[in-house]
């Protein structure tokens, strides 16, 4: 029994031995598991840090082998003809890297031809690239943020900041470069004539002195429009000296377009063509060195990532921005963030990323750039003194520098240096010296440099400081920081993604008004754009055809209305801006410049369709003066209709011209099959009615055309044209040929796509079918109206407000709508189109026209409104939808990209506008809708399924923001739109990751085909209907080309005159778009579907004899290939010779 229990006890005791040791080790187990958890996450993060270190010494190693590979490439290529036809050099363009150290051409040469994705490979890229995957992201800071409004004291916006000045004696030394500059508008206040006879020419001329004088003087300069118009005026010793500035760095072009283009309202087809315009001319007569390298941005309102992709394919990759939201501001200084990668929407694979700086205050002015306190630094403009003839707002004027005060003022100023510092990552900064038209007297160039110059000798003197300042440029500046970033104790920079849009400058002064400001001049804007873009492939076209010995005067005619365009961009042109006089000087160059298209059309279409060179053709429209609508010209019986189509892809769609006969009708061999006569409706603003215009008719008819390919047809009488029939609740009077009807009630219109239902009311669409579903979507179209918030309140920040103006947009609450009533409307159908006119809001004189288009799925909407009899009123046109959209839409980037907005409810209605360059959409998952825009104006969506697009402002007050006057020229006014309904499938399942957006195929061909309608001109007669067929394929339906630009040789300047000549060379500049597969809505022509991606220059013109790779602007010329392929999203050149 005992020795039972014994062997029990023993037992147990081993029981709980082994217990108690399993427990333990379990326990130790568990700390062990934790420990190695954490020996992982050390090691995790040190990966993550070896990564980083990499990552940045990759960007060093790029930017090292850019600049070896620059400096090859500049020793062997020869841009001289002769040498060229001798001895073609094969080149490779100088690359950039993604911020994940890939090499990014500017577009990929393949050398070996690989097979063409299959659809199915191509409509997935939208899921791969739809989420932007960098460290900080707009739209998500934008719902972190409070965007609250403290007062900082004396950085206002910002907060006081302090540093220990004996820690700075142990850190890396302060490098602070000053950077000379002067902002010159071309046109504001007074024209760009103006502006150079009064102040700009002076500022060159002392350029080209005090540069030679002063041996550590720098300066940059970006407007090329002014430098041109200097350039010509100069002597050869002159040219001859500033060419040595360039080349030695003391002068540098930055940017180098021919305007600081506004981001906002531009088209990037117009930043294209302003861009090449600038470096085209800086390549020609400047030569290699004076090639940009950097972007220099301080005046635009508000920042799109269009124009940074642009920039890195013409291979410039670092950048200063200034007018960036000043909350935007705060919290990116708040994390040492306003230095970043400025990172595509649609990601990096492919695509270098921009390194970007974001000046941290509140101007480019020199009181807002030395450091965080105005009133100190304004002490260090030296313009200011009393014999520059400006003052300083705050009461103190600086003072000269002399060996008495220089230790006290040196202080001063390197305390600025040194707060300014403690806002970014690196121990390098910069000063931007200068401001609006500065640098036009003697004295400031005398005064900025002498007093400097004393303050660099003194602060360079004083170890205990640890700075080094000096005059530079901004490739002095991001050289520097290249060698801080990759020193041992140098920071890596975020990457970021978004725009900067919409900008506010202080508290609740949002610029969302110039979005709209002017919109007459926005759209014949986009008028002269389309234009311009036909005139320039068909005159590339035609040169080849007549193997480059095409008219120089017609070329000539060209650059003029290059120039015109590219003028007009400027951020106070095309955003309505300027003075009255100033937009009607605009006005009139782009008057001048359709003119200038309009010969070049014709002298160019002759060529190619081989006709008899004594007949002039004309536009199908034009215009008395710039002040008016255009007029549609009358085709009479006898006379040729020449059509062009611009596109790169088939196209089956109706053409409409007036006639002067009920009886007219197009001759054509084949017969064209369905042909419309109409009467012609208008509207008489006298009498405020529709009324029908007496003997004249409008025919439209039905045509196919292949990828850019021109006609000429014959307008003869003929018995077969189907008259149209009428409905209408007026009481207007047609010609007896047609079938008239009255009616009441609510209507509808449809054609073989897509029905649309009208109220019977006003005449305003109500619904919209797409015939493929069968699925009716409200739309619920009406007119809404704000007022203008008078400034008489004081902010809680002391701060005093301002009215609305030409920028700001400050509705006095929310939107109003225009009181319904009855209106006249007529209903016109035919075989070929229907059409609905209707006047819903007769005190301003609207005019809306709705037309459908057999065989197309989409609703064209034209808007005519005059605002003149209003005061302090903005009238929008609101669609209230169906479409479940939430708080989120989608607006176009300068008709280049689709970009996710999101709704802020804690931000005014103001800040949730945003720039409509082209194109808005809301969607759900079953249906999106887009309204497609022919000309910028301002557009939001403030609830679930709304659009609301701003037409007009008329605007008593000046905003304080410099124009010194109200936005009062208003005139009578035509919007174009596309509205366009998809039955879309579900989305993907990262649809919430989504950060950019895509338009359909359709959505695709309806912006080009609205920006680019097939071009009419009126000819005489001819013996018989002639086509040609000006390319030999057709390109797939993902690219677009957006222009065929012939290069210009270098100008000869004499006698105050100058001429350029057409060189055998083009730059065909190529768009990759990614189509959104999602749409169930199908092509109206599906053959460019079974084209390849590749672009074939030499079998796209036979007669071509060569085509390399290049980048954007042509500044680099590279290999040469047979065969190209772009990266979905590129934008890219390629230059043929012929």
């Amino acid at each position: 029994m005992g020795k039972r229990n014994f062997y029990i006890i023993l037992s147990l005791g081993v029981f709980l031995t082994v217990s108690l040791y399993l427990y333990n080790g379990i326990e130790t187990g568990a700390e062990a598991i934790a420990k190695r958890q954490q020996y992982v996450d050390d090691l995790r993060r040190k990966i993550g840090n070896l990564e980083h270190v990499a990552e940045e010494n990759g960007r060093t190693i790029d930017r090292l082998e850019q600049q070896v590979r620059q400096a090859k490439f500049e020793k062997s290529v020869d841009f001289d003809e002769e040498k060229e036809k001798t001895e073609e050099k094969e080149v490779a363009p100088v690359p950039v890297r993604g911020n994940r150290g890939e090499l990014a051409h500017v577009h990929q040469v393949q050398k070996h031809i690989r097979p063409t994705p299959p659809m199915a490979d191509v409509c997935g890229l939208r899921e791969n690239i739809s989420a932007p995957h960098s460290d900080l992201q707009m739209l998500d800071l934008y719902d972190l943020w409070k965007f609250e409004n403290p007062d900082g004291g004396v950085w206002k916006q910002g907060w006081k900041i302090e540093y220990d000045s004996e820690k700075v004696k142990s850190i890396p030394r302060l490098e602070v470069v000053v950077i000379p500059h002067s902002h010159c508008d071309p046109g504001w206040i007074m024209t760009f004539d103006e502006y150079y006879n009064r102040q700009t020419r002076n500022i060159l001329d002392g350029m080209a002195k005090h540069l030679g004088e002063k041996d550590e003087m720098r300066f940059i300069y970006a407007e090329i429009s002014f430098f041109e118009t200097w350039w010509r005026d100069q002597s050869e010793e002159i040219r001859k000296k500033v060419k040595g500035y360039l080349e030695a760095g003391k002068l540098e072009i930055v940017t180098g377009g021919w305007v600081m283009t506004d981001e906002a309202n531009s088209h990037y087809y117009s930043m294209v063509t302003e861009l090449f315009e600038g470096h085209e001319w800086i390549q020609n007569h400047l030569g290699k060195k004076a090639i940009p390298k950097a972007h220099w941005s301080i005046d635009p309102f508000g920042l799109s990532p269009s124009l940074p992709h642009l920039l890195t394919s013409a291979n410039i990759t670092n950048a200063v921005l200034q007018r960036v939201h000043y909350s935007v501001k705060r919290e990116l200084a708040l994390k040492k963030n306003l230095e970043f990668y400025w990172r595509q929407l649609f990601g990096s694979t492919g695509h270098p990323d921009f390194r970007s700086h974001i000046m941290p205050f509140y101007s480019y002015d020199i009181p807002h750039t030395c450091g965080p306190e105005p009133s100190v630094c304004c002490q260090f403009d030296f313009r200011r003194m009393p014999e520059g003839g400006k003052s300083c707002d705050w009461g103190i004027p600086p003072q000269k520098i002399t060996d008495e005060n220089v230790a006290q003022r040196a202080q001063m100023i390197y305390d600025q240096y040194r707060k300014k510092s403690q806002l970014f990552k690196n121990s390098v900064i910069f000063q931007p010296l200068g401001d609006d038209f500065r640098y036009d007297i003697e004295f400031e160039w005398n005064s900025q440099y002498e007093n400097y110059k004393k303050l660099f000798e003194y602060m360079n003197s004083k170890p205990e400081w640890n700075v080094h300042a000096q005059f530079g440029t901004l490739s002095d500046y991001f050289k520097k920081l290249d060698a801080a970033i990759s020193s041992e104790s140098g920071e890596k920079l975020p990457t970021l993604s978004g725009d900067f849009f919409t900008y506010a400058d202080r508290d609740d002064h949002y610029w969302s008004g110039y979005f709209t400001s002017r919109p007459f001049y926005k759209q014949l804007d986009r008028v002269l754009q389309h234009y311009l873009r036909s005139a320039e492939i068909a005159f590339s076209l035609a040169n080849v055809e007549e193997e480059g010995m095409m008219d120089a005067k017609v070329f000539e005619k060209l650059i003029t209305a290059r120039r015109a365009l590219s003028l007009f961009q400027h951020h106070d042109g095309v955003t309505g801006t300027a003075k009255d006089h100033v937009v009607l000087d605009y006005g009139q160059k782009m008057i001048d410049a359709l003119s200038a298209c309009e010969e070049v059309l014709s002298e160019s279409l002759i060529v190619l369709l081989g006709i008899d060179s004594t007949q002039k053709m004309g536009m199908d429209e034009k215009r008395v003066n710039e002040n008016l609508l255009p007029e549609k010209r009358i085709y009479k019986v006898g006379q040729n209709v020449v059509l062009f189509n611009t596109l790169s892809r088939n196209r089956n769609e109706p053409i409409c011209i007036q006639v002067d006969s009920v009886d007219a009708g197009i001759e054509s061999d084949p017969p064209i099959a369905k042909q419309q006569i109409s009467p012609v409706v208008n509207y008489n603003e006298e009498i405020k009615k529709l009324v029908v215009k007496e003997g004249v008719f409008e025919l439209c008819f039905a045509v196919s055309m292949g990828p850019m390919e021109s006609m000429s047809l014959k307008l003869v009488k003929i018995t077969t044209t189907t008259k149209s029939e009428i409905r209408t609740n007026s009481e207007l009077k047609f010609d007896s040929s047609f079938k008239s009807s009255s009616t009441s009630g609510d209507f509808t219109v449809e054609n073989d796509k897509v029905k649309a239902e009208f109220d019977g009311e006003n005449g305003m669409i109500k619904k919209a079918t797409i015939l493929v579903d069968n699925k009716p979507i409200e739309l619920n179209s009406h007119y809404v109206h704000y007022g203008a918030r008078k400034a008489r309140r004081k902010f809680a920040n002391g701060n005093e407000d301002n009215p609305a103006g030409a920028y700001l947009f400050l509705p006095d609450g929310e939107a109003r709508e225009l009181k319904k009533q009855e209106s006249e409307w007529v209903v016109v159908e035919g075989d070929v189109v229907r059409k609905v006119f209707t006047t819903p809001i007769n005190d301003l004189k609207i005019l809306q026209t709705y037309t459908l288009y057999q065989g197309l799925p989409w609703i064209d909407l034209d808007n005519e409104v005059d605002v003149r009899s209003k005061e302090n009123f903005e009238l929008a046109l609101r669609f209230s939808t169906s479409v479940s959209s939430g708080d989120e839409f989608f607006t176009d980037l300068n008709g280049m990209q689709m970009i996710k907005r999101r709704r802020q409810a804690k931000l005014p209605t103001q800040a949730n506008f945003y720039p409509m360059s082209a194109g808005v959409y809301i969607e759900d998952d079953a249906t999106r809708l887009t309204i497609h825009s022919a000309q910028a104006l301002g557009v939001s969506s403030l609830t679930s399924g709304q659009i609301e697009i701003m037409l007009d402002r008329r605007l008593s007050s000046d905003d304080n923001r410099g124009l010194q006057q109200g936005v009062r020229d208003n005139k009578r006014t035509i919007a174009h739109f596309r509205i366009v309904v998809e039955p879309m499938s579900p989305a993907a399942s990262n649809k919430k990751e989504e950060r950019v957006g895509f338009h359909s195929h359709v959505g695709h061909l309806a912006t080009w085909s609205l920006h680019y309608p097939v071009v009419k001109m009126m000819g005489e007669t001819t013996p018989k209907p002639i086509s040609s067929k000006n390319v030999e394929q057709e390109l797939n339906c993902d690219l677009h080309m957006v222009t065929f630009r012939s290069l210009a040789s270098p100008t000869t300047y004499e006698a105050n005159e100058r001429s350029t000549a057409a060189e055998k060379k083009a730059a065909m500049v190529m768009h990759r778009v990614v189509p959104d597969c999602r749409s169930r809505l199908t092509l109206p022509n599906t053959s460019c579907l079974s084209s390849g991606l590749e672009i074939e220059p030499l079998k796209l013109i036979s007669t071509l004899k060569s085509a390399r790779q290049t980048t954007l602007t042509n500044l680099y010329v590279g290999q040469k290939s047979e065969e190209f392929k772009l990266q979905p999203n590129d934008v890219s050149s390629i230059l043929v010779s012929f």
